[in-house]
């Protein structure tokens, strides 16, 4: 979720477009799309990007670079107006966002890759990969999407502008993305809220339309058993949207799996990015 007590909210440099890099930077860390004190991404084979879902931020993979060894890199893409980039303005439209995402990353990109969509994540995921290819860029090795509905189907979850604040704080702790400790205290609720609304909004800024032409990237979708938003029925719809191998995992949990069954999920994670680093060697 947010920022908890006493995290410090670090002044963002002007940049001629969000999350661009400065001229004449250097290192990771000066895309504001990375954490501070992002890990050297050349340091590992391969490097996982991971988007957050809806309400979240780039700390839900917090953890993740530890357990998955040093084969792989983990990097946690922030999105603003959140944690580190607080004050930033929140995105809203999702075409403008990956326009954005495509440009800050594009020099992380061209090393082996894959991409972890969770929810809103995988949405965001997805359309990236679907950009990159559109400009042949380097595409992801492997598209993992968790808990994310697949692009041809309209979103069935909540639309923001039609609940208060409070039934948006039943619907997200029902779902068990809503920490206890946020909610004890009334300040940090309503900024966790208002992230929440603004990113469901931009959820609902994608409109489903026809099937394109299916991505030349294997897909992993995940989904968890108790998920009412994301069944592993409706999961397995992602096959239509990839040309390559498509597999689909039953996780335990509910909406949040990556988090309530953290070990089983980078569990597998780990073996699908070994398996395909042994498929290319």
């Amino acid at each position: 979720m947010t920022g908890g007590p006493g995290r410090s909210v670090a002044a963002v440099p002007h940049r001629s477009r969000p999350g661009a890099r400065e001229a004449g930077s250097r290192g990771p860390s000066r895309s504001a799309y990375l954490l501070p004190g992002q890990q050297d991404p050349a340091a590992a084979p391969m490097r996982l990007f991971c988007f957050h879902h809806a309400g979240g931020a780039a700390s839900s993979f917090a953890g993740w670079q530890e357990r998955l060894g040093s084969a792989v890199t983990v990097v946690p893409v922030q999105l603003p107006g959140r944690e580190h980039r607080l004050r930033e303005p929140r995105p809203r439209d999702l075409s403008r966002l990956v326009d954005e995402l495509d440009e800050a990353l594009d020099p992380l990109l061209e090393a082996p890759h894959a991409f972890y969509g969770h929810s809103m994540g995988g949405m965001v995921a997805h359309e990236l990969t679907r950009r990159r290819l559109d400009r042949d860029r380097p595409p992801p090795r492997q598209l993992l999407v968790g808990a994310c509905p697949p692009p041809h189907l309209p979103y069935e979850g909540t639309v923001p502008d039609r609940f208060t604040d409070e039934e948006l704080t039943a619907w997200m702790s029902g779902l068990g993305g809503l920490p206890e400790l946020v909610q004890r205290y009334p300040e940090w609720l309503r900024l966790a809220v208002a992230v929440l609304r603004d990113d469901l909004r931009l959820v609902h800024s994608r409109r489903p339309g026809p099937v394109h032409e299916p991505l030349p990237v294997p897909v992993r979708a995940l989904a968890g058993a108790g998920d009412p938003l994301v069944t592993p029925r409706l999961a397995a719809e992602w096959a239509r949207h990839t040309s390559a191998d498509f597999r689909v995992f039953t996780l335990p949990g509910g909406h949040f799996f990556h988090r309530s069954a953290s070990a089983i999920v980078l569990h597998l994670i780990a073996s699908l990015l070994a398996a395909e680093r042994g498929a290319r060697t």
